[in-house]
C-alpha cells in the first residue's frame, strides 16, 4: 500500500507530536509490505536515530520557498497526493486537507483547542479550529491516543464511537534503565545537574502547571534546601510568566532550565532525576510519564485527563490545582 504520510510536526522543534510521529514512522518502516512518502510543507529540522527513516527524510523534496502550511495543505498537497497515486494519507496532527483522492487516517490527540483555548496562541486557533471538525467528519478513521481524549473528542466534534481507534503511544526502545557510572556521569556534567532534583520534561507554557509547580519547589526547599527542579523542554506559549515567576519566587539557583535535550541523553537524564513530576492541568497523554518508567524512574502525576490512564497503581498522583497537595504528594 502507498501511504502519503505527513511528517509537518517535523518541521518545528521536536514537541509530544513530533515525538509520536517520528517513533510511528520509524516502526512503519519496518512494515515491508508498505511504501511510506512522506509528506511536508517545508524542510524538516528533527532527525531520526533510525538509519532507514533518515535517508527517506532525506529524500524528502520540498519547494525551495516553503509554503504556509494551511495553504499547501488544503491547495497544494491533493495534487501531489494523486500525482503520487497514495492509496491512503495519513494525517499526524489533527487537521487534514478538506478533498483528498484516498482515504484518510487522522491522529487527534487531545481537544485543547476547545477545553484552554487560552493556553494557545491566536494563529493556531484560527489555523486548526476551522479545519478540525471537517478533517475528522470525512476521515475514514481517526486515531487518538487514550480513553480519555477520545471520550472528549466524541463529545465535541460529535463524530460516531466507532469512527475513533485508542492506540496508546509508547516510549522509544531508547528509554531503559542505565546502571550508574561513567554515562550517567559525563550527562550529570554536560548539563550540570544538581545531585537531587525534581525532573519536568515538556513544553514550558500555562497548561504544564509550572506555576503552581514552582510554589511547590518553595515550600519542599523550607523543608530540605537541597531540592532543585530540572526543566527539560522548549519555550512554547506564554513561557514568559514561567521566568518571571522564578525571579519573583528567588528560585534563580534553583531552577534549571536546559531547553532542548537530544534523544541520546534524555534517557540518563530520566536516570539521574530523583523523581518525574507531571503537573499539566491536560494531557490527552503524557509520554514522560512513560518514558520515565521505562528508566526505572518514580512518576508522581496530575490525576487530570489521561494522566490516571497512563500511570495506573505505578505512579503517586495529585491535584494539579491545589498547591498543598502537590507539595504532600511529592514529600
Amino acid at each position: 500500500m502507498r501511504i502519503g504520510f505527513d511528517v509537518t510536526p517535523l518541521c518545528l522543534p521536536q514537541s509530544g507530536v513530533g515525538t509520536y510521529t517520528i517513533n510511528l514512522l520509524d516502526h512503519l518502516l519496518l512494515q515491508d509490505q508498505d511504501e511510506l512518502i512522506p509528506l511536508a510543507h517545508r524542510p524538516i529540522c528533527v532527525e531520526s536515530t533510525h538509519p532507514q527513516t533518515t535517508r527517506l527524510l532525506r529524500r524528502l523534496r520540498t519547494r525551495s520557498r516553503p509554503l504556509n502550511k494551511t495553504l499547501w495543505m488544503q491547495t497544494v498537497l491533493p495534487w501531489q497526493l494523486m500525482a503520487l497515486r497514495a492509496e491512503i494519507g495519513h494525517f499526524t496532527n489533527a487537521v487534514a486537507p478538506l478533498w483528498t483522492p484516498c482515504p484518510t487516517v487522522l491522529t487527534i490527540h487531545d481537544m485543547t483547542l476547545w477545553l484552554l483555548p487560552e493556553h494557545h496562541y491566536r494563529r493556531r486557533l484560527l489555523a486548526m479550529r476551522p479545519f478540525i471538525p471537517l478533517a475528522a467528519r470525512r476521515a475514514a478513521a481517526i486515531i487518538t491516543v487514550s480513553h480519555s481524549a477520545k471520550q472528549d473528542l466524541i463529545r465535541i466534534l460529535h463524530v460516531p464511537a466507532h469512527k475513533v481507534h485508542v492506540i496508546y503511544e509508547a516510549p522509544s526502545p531508547v528509554f531503559r534503565p542505565l546502571p550508574a557510572g561513567p554515562a550517567l556521569a559525563r550527562v550529570r556534567q554536560r548539563y550540570r545537574l544538581p545531585n537531587r532534583f525534581i525532573l519536568f520534561v515538556g513544553t514550558i507554557e500555562p497548561r504544564k502547571n509550572y506555576g503552581r509547580l514552582l510554589e511547590v519547589l518553595v515550600r519542599l526547599r523550607r523543608w530540605d534546601p537541597a531540592w532543585s527542579l530540572v526543566v527539560v523542554g522548549a519555550r512554547g506559549w506564554l513561557y514568559e510568566s514561567f521566568f518571571q515567576q522564578i525571579e519573583a519566587l528567588q528560585l534563580q539557583e534553583a531552577v534549571h532550565v536546559l531547553g532542548y535535550v537530544p534523544d541520546e541523553d534524555l534517557p540518563a537524564l530520566y536516570a539521574t532525576a530523583t523523581v518525574l513530576v507531571m503537573a499539566s492541568v491536560y494531557e490527552g497523554f503524557g509520554l514522560p510519564v512513560l518514558e520515565a518508567m521505562a528508566c526505572g524512574t518514580p512518576v508522581v502525576s496530575s490525576r487530570a485527563s489521561s494522566l490516571p490512564e497512563l500511570g495506573g497503581t505505578a505512579a503517586r498522583y495529585f491535584d494539579p490545582l491545589s498547591v498543598d497537595e502537590m507539595t504532600a504528594t511529592l514529600r
